[in-house]
């Protein structure tokens, strides 16, 4: 999916690999309604409702204090969906405080990323040890969009971590446009390595976790409010973003010949 898309005398990010190091990412893992998320799916994604009739999302909150990028924050939201007989995460909103993977994200993958105003209590300390970890997410300043905490308990080992449910490792989707030349849904796969203590375990935690999400005219991230948290995660991870692939749909009425 290798393609040129910098401006050659205005760069504002190099070339792949992009790295990161030491990454604090938190996600929250809900219930939501479906109904209210499938209008702002693309053609050929569907909510994954299992047996049931609710979406499974995960809210999560991220700072990145080494990248390729340089360090920042950065919140979104995913929800679980199929495309053909292939599963996903998609990601519907996406925001950053910092200029440089914004563009990327928007560029490279067709992450919906905007600019916004993002608080994190353990940028400071450093991630877990206190009593919660809290992002705040503003579009524009003093507008609130999303309000997660997280209560880590305990730590949890790789193989417990991987067997639940609802921590689930699946390419992250996005939607790719450019209106006349491209419209296509892009697939990454990241790997993450979590870090260890220095007594060898993980450091992968498992607790309570809290969401609160609102909208605007511009940012309907109210679309996506929790109605049943499920589980609540934090980890410390290396991870390298690869540049993804595209992910074929399924043929429409229109397009299928009789």
């Amino acid at each position: 999916m290798t393609r040129s898309v910098m401006p050659i005398a205005a760069p504002l990010y190099p070339p792949p690999p992009y790295e990161f190091r030491r990454a604090r990412q938190t996600w929250v893992v809900y219930e939501a309604d479906p109904a209210s998320i499938a209008r702002l799916l693309p053609d050929g994604v569907a909510v994954d409702s299992g047996d049931g009739d609710v979406a499974v999302c995960a809210a999560w909150a991220c700072h990145y204090p080494v990248s390729t990028f340089g360090p920042y924050l950065e919140a979104y939201v995913v929800v679980r969906v199929v495309v053909g007989d292939e599963r996903f995460w998609y990601q519907p909103v996406i925001v950053t405080d910092a200029e440089a993977p914004m563009a990327a994200g928007r560029e490279v993958w067709g992450y919906g990323k905007k600019l916004a105003h993002l608080t994190w209590s353990g940028q400071d300390a450093g991630g877990p040890g206190t009593e919660q970890l809290v992002m705040t997410v503003d579009r524009p300043a003093g507008v609130r969009l999303m309000a997660l905490s997280m209560a880590p308990d305990r730590l949890i080992d790789g193989p417990e971590l991987m067997d639940l449910e609802t921590a689930e490792l699946l390419p992250t989707l996005s939607h790719r446009v450019l209106p006349g030349l491209v419209d296509e849904l892009v697939a990454v796969d990241v790997r993450p390595k979590a870090h260890r203590g220095a007594d060898g375990r993980l450091e992968l935690w498992r607790g309570r976790g809290h969401v609160e999400l609102n909208g605007t005219a511009a940012d309907p991230w109210h679309a996506f409010r929790p109605s049943r948290v499920l589980d609540a995660f934090s980890a410390c991870t290396d991870f390298v973003l690869p540049e993804g692939r595209v992910v074929p749909r399924a043929p429409t009425d229109s397009t299928t010949e009789e």
